[in-house]
């Protein structure tokens, strides 16, 4: 049975596509022994204006629950990507940054997403890419004011590839 476009969901056409996409991108991570996850972590960390983003603004920005950040950020910060620090202005709050091994390791990640990245652009004309970025962005930021209508956070980095690693 074949659906009309629009009366596909948008959110299910997203999903599907974030689903397998993440698995491709930690299929091509694993020779190095990492994940989608370190890579938008790193990403992340290594955007951010100073003095850095607080665990909790990358638990948010990530959309991971805080145990689970916590795990990565220890195992992060054990092979030497990380750095943790008390903020100067609020010590409850920890502000993490990537070390010169964590930016190293950046570099590494980001010529494998950018790599699956060229194969997915390959499948669309330049016009179909930029739409689709425009619209995207333009979603992701409907559900961000959705989700934070009442306590809208500061600004999340990008996702879009380049990082200050990379430039």
């Amino acid at each position: 049975m074949h659906q009309e476009p629009d009366s596909i969901p948008i959110g299910r056409s997203l999903g599907r596509a974030h689903k397998f996409l993440h698995a491709l991108g930690d299929r091509e991570m694993a020779p190095l022994g990492a994940s989608v996850t370190d890579y938008i972590l790193l990403f992340q960390i290594d955007n951010a204006p100073e003095p850095g983003l607080s665990q909790t603004e990358i638990a948010r920005f990530s959309n991971m629950g805080g145990p689970a950040l916590v795990r990565h950020l220890d195992r992060m910060e054990r092979d030497g990507l990380v750095q943790r620090a008390r903020d100067a202005a609020d010590r409850r709050i920890m502000r993490v940054t990537l070390s010169p091994a964590g930016q190293a390791r950046l570099v590494q990640l980001q010529a494998v997403i950018s790599a699956t990245d060229q194969k997915v652009r390959a499948l669309l004309t330049r016009e179909e890419a930029d739409v689709l970025q425009v619209a995207l962005d333009k979603v992701f930021e409907f559900a961000l004011n959705e989700l934070y209508a009442s306590t809208p956070p500061s600004a999340p980095p990008t996702t879009r590839p380049a990082s200050r690693s990379t430039r």
